[in-house]
């Protein structure tokens, strides 16, 4: 288990080298940035026709499934994550995650993550997310990489959802606590800003 996680932070950490030397070797003409504006079909409802409604349907749905390995022993959960973010600049994000389980089954997580789209498409755009942040179950403490796959689909200029799937591993600030691995797969929200 513990060589399984080390190759996996490992990963991570080369892919998030890659993007940054990625992001770095990019033009900064406007023809190399992506906007919003470039996924055509699903831009074109503006704020006014969306309304409030799109926001606060995506801040409430969906509530997604977690599994997550601590101690060698499996718990099974519901997990939301919401995000600000600008394009080509990465987000931020807050996650809230509920474990079915007795003891210590509130998770809370606060991250930074940067948004790499290879091509975007005339629908979406698919991504690949790379980053890191913090950990608390309101007893223990910790640190965390994590990586995902997805495909931003927006909804006005600002509003969009992601399809995701997200690896993640928890190092405890108290190394008598074990480690957390846990994987997730659903929506977030996000909120792109200007």
């Amino acid at each position: 288990m513990k060589k399984s996680l080390s190759f996996f932070c490992r990963s991570v950490l080369f892919v998030m080298v890659c993007i940054n030397c990625n992001a770095q070797s990019l033009k900064s003409s406007s023809n190399d940035v992506l906007s919003l504006n470039h996924l055509p079909s699903l831009s074109k409802m503006n704020k006014s026709e969306a309304g409030l409604g799109v926001e606060i349907i995506s801040v409430i749905f969906p509530i997604n499934p977690i599994i997550a390995v601590e101690d060698g022993k499996t718990y099974f959960g519901l997990t939301k994550e919401i995000g600000i973010g600008m394009v080509n600049a990465g987000h931020i994000s807050a996650e809230y995650s509920h474990l079915f389980r007795s003891e210590n089954s509130n998770h809370l997580r606060f991250s930074y993550n940067y948004d790499f789209y290879p091509k975007p498409g005339d629908f979406a755009a698919f991504m690949i997310s790379v980053g890191g942040g913090y950990f608390t179950d309101f007893n223990k403490k910790g640190f965390f990489p994590q990586a995902s796959l997805g495909m931003l689909l927006a909804f006005t200029d600002g509003v969009g959802i992601i399809p995701y799937i997200k690896l993640r591993n928890t190092f405890m600030t108290d190394k008598t606590q074990a480690d957390i691995f846990d994987f997730s797969l659903g929506l977030k929200t996000i909120f792109y800003i200007r």
